[in-house]
């Protein structure tokens, strides 16, 4: 059984890491999808990985731009009437101490991920009160629930998306809209490889000295793949989560539990 078949997805930051397997899974799982992301070229390499084309949209969609968002949104309502899911994983990572960490950083951190998930989620909202059902799902991280050496910067800004899920849960309820969060561990994804390149480059030690630190954070001492995060993701897409909302699914290989 397919379980989002024929729902209309839109899924942001769909070119790489967690929002490509996120695309190929919902694909397997019969969605109809809005892809989008600024990097045109990858959204196309994720385009081609999927079979079902014929269900496939893409558009370049620069987050921190309103009016992109807000014309994804529109297209996606009026070709096909309906948004059933809404998935906000457009995110970027910088790291650094904060006494170097430089204010150009600090915006593109704080423009992509609090406010590129503000903006998505408010131009979809109207349509989601309008329809009275739905799901949002946005990505947090491991870092909204801990402390992580030089990111103090990247941690605070997925705080405030663990922040702003739950209160949006609280405004959707009563129009049966379910708002929902994903909180990754490190998972294999690019960002995360030039998170631990900058890192080992900062220090001035090898990739895998740092990629290890990484692993053993978790007490399964490894790396997620992105597909282990997507299931986590379909599964508060799917009528298998029916009964969550403001809740925070952390896929972090115990990362939390220390």
């Amino acid at each position: 059984m397919q379980r989002v078949k024929d729902k209309v997805v839109i899924l942001t930051g769909a070119a790489s890491g967690i929002g490509r397997a996120t695309a190929i899974l919902f694909a397997k799982e019969g969605a109809i999808q809005v892809l989008s992301d600024i990097d045109e070229e990858g959204l196309r390499g994720t385009y081609e990985m999927i079979s079902q084309k014929d269900k496939i949209n893409t558009l370049k969609v620069d987050v921190r731009r309103p009016e992109e968002v807000e014309k994804m949104i529109d297209f996606t309502v009026k070709k096909y009437g309906k948004i059933d899911v809404l998935i906000v994983n457009a995110g970027v990572v910088r790291v650094g101490p904060i006494e170097d960490f430089s204010d150009d950083d600090y915006d593109i951190l704080i423009d992509v991920n609090l406010k590129g998930t503000f903006f998505t989620c408010k131009f979809a909202v109207p349509q989601f009160k309008k329809q009275k059902f739905g799901s949002i799902i946005t990505l947090a991280s491991v870092a909204a629930h801990i402390g992580q050496l030089n990111h103090a910067n990247y941690c605070s800004t997925k705080a405030g998306i663990l922040g702003f899920t739950r209160a949006l849960a609280l405004d959707l309820a009563p129009y049966n809209v379910r708002v929902n969060s994903v909180s990754p561990g490190a998972t294999d994804t690019p960002m995360l490889r030039s998170d631990v390149a900058k890192q080992a480059e900062n220090r001035g030690v090898d990739f895998d000295i740092v990629k290890k630190e990484f692993e053993e954070e978790g007490v399964l001492t490894r790396w997620a793949s992105p597909d282990e995060i997507a299931s986590g993701i379909l599964f508060f897409a799917s009528e298998e989560s029916t009964y969550c909302t403001g809740s925070d699914l952390r896929i972090d290989g115990g990362w939390t539990t220390r």
